[in-house]
């Protein structure tokens, strides 16, 4: 249940960042939009969407955390 609301929220960040989740993304959209990424030759191949994951993943558990507490 997590797993598919991490990817719909990375998906939207990516979105939101005027990067279509589908496609890779330019090695300078990494550098410019996405700081925290490492661009190798790899990494370039992914989805756009999966450099969001971590960041989706953490807003994910904060809300979850949130909402247990409340």
């Amino acid at each position: 249940m997590d797993q598919d609301r991490i990817v719909q929220i990375a998906r939207a960040m990516c979105r939101a960042a005027r990067m279509d989740p589908d496609k890779p993304p330019a090695i300078q959209a990494i550098r410019e939009e996405m700081r925290f990424a490492q661009a190798d030759a790899d990494a370039s191949l992914l989805p756009a969407w999966r450099y969001f994951q971590p960041e989706a993943a953490a807003f994910v558990a904060r809300h979850r955390l949130r909402t247990k507490t409340a």
